[in-house]
This record gives C-alpha cells, sequence and structure tokens, in this order.
C-alpha cells in the first residue's frame, strides 16, 4: 500500500488528552461554533479524506504525474454531496471555517483553523475543478493536459493540509475532552441519570487514555504499563459500564425511538472496555506485541494502547450524536 493511501485510511490517532491552556471552556451548552467545528471536522475525515481522495488516489494513483490506463472512464466522487444527499455541502465548511473569528474563542483550535482556512479553500476549489473535468470526459479533448494540471494541484493541497488536519484534530479532542468534563462537573441532578452516566464513561475512559500517556505506553513497551496506577482506572470503568448497561434498558423501554442510538454508544462502551480489558490481560500474561502498528495503520493489535485509544476516540463520537 502506498504512502499517500496509507495516510488516507488513518482516521483515528491515538487519542492521547492533554489539558487544554487558556479560560476553561464554557459547560452549560455546546457553542455553537463547537457544533460548526465538529461537523466540519466530521466532513473533512469521513467524506473528503475517506471518500473523496481515497477514490481518487485510488484511481489517478499518488505519483507527480496521473496514472491513466487505457481503457480509461473514471466516474470522480463529488467534493459537494455527503453521504448519499444530492444537496450542496460546500456551504459547510464554508460556514464552519467562518467561525473562527466568532466567539467564544478557542485558544487551542482558532489559529490552526486560521492555517487550515487557505488549504482547504485550495483543495476544494481543485476538486470542484476536478470533478466538472472528468464529469464532462474533458480529457478527450486536450489529452488530459488539464488533468495532469489538476493532479499536481491536488497533491500539493493534499500535503499541505495533512499536517494541520492532524494537528487539528488532536485539538478537537483535548477541546472535547476538556468539555466533556466541565459538563460532568456541572451537573446537579441524580447520579444515576443515564446522560451523567454516559458521559462519566467516556470521561473516565479519556482519563485512562491520559495514564497511558503519562506514562509512555505504546505498543512497543506496553508490558510495562505499571498497573498499579492503570487498574484502578479499568475498575472504575468496568463499574461505569456495569451501570450504563443496566440504565440502558430503562431508557430503551422509555424511549423506544432513541434505541439505535443508544445501542451504537453502548456497543461502542463494550468495545473501550473490552480494549482495555485485552490490554490488561496482556500486561498480566507478559505477552510482547508481535508486530508494532506504525502511526499510519488504521487496524490495531489486541491489547495495544493503540487500540484502546481508538476505541475512546468512537465512544467519545458516540456520545455526542445521543443527546
Amino acid at each position: 500500500m502506498n504512502k499517500v493511501r496509507l495516510f488516507l485510511t488513518l482516521i483515528l490517532l491515538s487519542a492521547l488528552i492533554t489539558a487544554c491552556g487558556g479560560p476553561r471552556p464554557m459547560a452549560a451548552t455546546e457553542p455553537e461554533k463547537e457544533r460548526a467545528y465538529w461537523a466540519m471536522k466530521d466532513y473533512i475525515d469521513s467524506h473528503l479524506i475517506e471518500k473523496v481522495l481515497s477514490d481518487y488516489f485510488e484511481n489517478l494513483g499518488d505519483g507527480e504525474q496521473p496514472v491513466i490506463p487505457k481503457d480509461f472512464d473514471y466516474k470522480m466522487r463529488s467534493f459537494s454531496t455527503y453521504k448519499g444527499s444530492r444537496t450542496n455541502k460546500t456551504e459547510l465548511l464554508d460556514r464552519s471555517l467562518s467561525y473562527v473569528d466568532k466567539k467564544p474563542v478557542f485558544p487551542t483550535v482558532d489559529p490552526i483553523v486560521i492555517r487550515m482556512r487557505p488549504v482547504i479553500n485550495e483543495l476544494k476549489a481543485a476538486l470542484a475543478e476536478a470533478y466538472d473535468y472528468y464529469e464532462m470526459k474533458n480529457y478527450v479533448d486536450d489529452n488530459f493536459a488539464k488533468g495532469k494540471e489538476l493532479h499536481a494541484r491536488i497533491r500539493q493541497a493534499w500535503a499541505a493540509l495533512y499536517p494541520i488536519r492532524e494537528e487539528f484534530s488532536a485539538a478537537m479532542r483535548n477541546l472535547g475532552a476538556e468539555l466533556r468534563k466541565a459538563h460532568l462537573e456541572s451537573y446537579t441532578s441524580d447520579k444515576q441519570d443515564f446522560r451523567y452516566s454516559t458521559l462519566k464513561l467516556v470521561v473516565d475512559a479519556e482519563a485512562m487514555s491520559v495514564e497511558l500517556s503519562r506514562q509512555g505506553i505504546t505498543a512497543d513497551n506496553v508490558l510495562d504499563l505499571d498497573m498499579n496506577a492503570f487498574k484502578p482506572k479499568y475498575d472504575v470503568l468496568v463499574e461505569d459500564l456495569k451501570i450504563v448497561t443496566q440504565q440502558y434498558q430503562v431508557m430503551v423501554d422509555k424511549d423506544s425511538s432513541d434505541k439505535y442510538k443508544y445501542e451504537k454508544y453502548v456497543n461502542a462502551a463494550k468495545e473501550v472496555k473490552a480494549a482495555a480489558s485485552e490490554m490488561v490481560e496482556r500486561v498480566n500474561k507478559q505477552e510482547k506485541v508481535e508486530k508494532v502498528p506504525s502511526p499510519n495503520d488504521y487496524q490495531y493489535p489486541s491489547g495495544t494502547p493503540e487500540k484502546f485509544s481508538s476505541k475512546v476516540g468512537s465512544v467519545a463520537s458516540e456520545y455526542e450524536h445521543i443527546f
């Protein structure tokens, strides 16, 4: 698998959470600006990268010149439509990028968005031109002259976007973790409330990622994990899951219309616990990881911090969709 293709399959990096600098984010409600940033991140990750660019490089290659087979007939994915919708979604990016100048200020995220904005705009423009070019089969008229020019622009824009997008993703994960902790602390309702319990599980799972980061634990040195520090946090997660699964049944009975999104969250929570259990089991048995994953891998070996952190990211994402 080529280098660009490996990058394109990288959607979830290790969720190693660090505290954000500056004022603590508001806890009462999720700001409109934050929602816009999360929508932009989801669009970039799941559509722009995972679908449009992945498909483009799969068909035309990632070299300096596009790969053009003799029987070339390429139907390019649209940059402007998303998840099967025919509605133009280019406005989503424009609107999300415009929030950088609005309140509240996110000091760890806004500067990254400012740097990302011109790169996104260039990539958006190049992909829009390329879509029209291949949709109308203009390569028949100019022997791929414009296609080669667009290929160079797309490669250059992607190369510029990749590191900034990784900074943005990490900053958003950290911001999300800070906001979730603030939200949890702000709750004054019954501690057996389903919303409180589901959020507590996410916060406690993220605390385990923090501990792994603090110890510098990766797949390469996972057997060095200090269980005296990690195991108490693991035990809390186990108890969190018990409470969540019990309350899940009650919530389903009360509101069956939301059963699907509750179920997705609970399944993600179970996967987090399983990934943590695999790691505990590996350390207890002192079983070294045979193949250490590279930073660009999408599939992580069982019982590794990388797999656990990817599952933490998934359950945090599912939490954002259940309320």
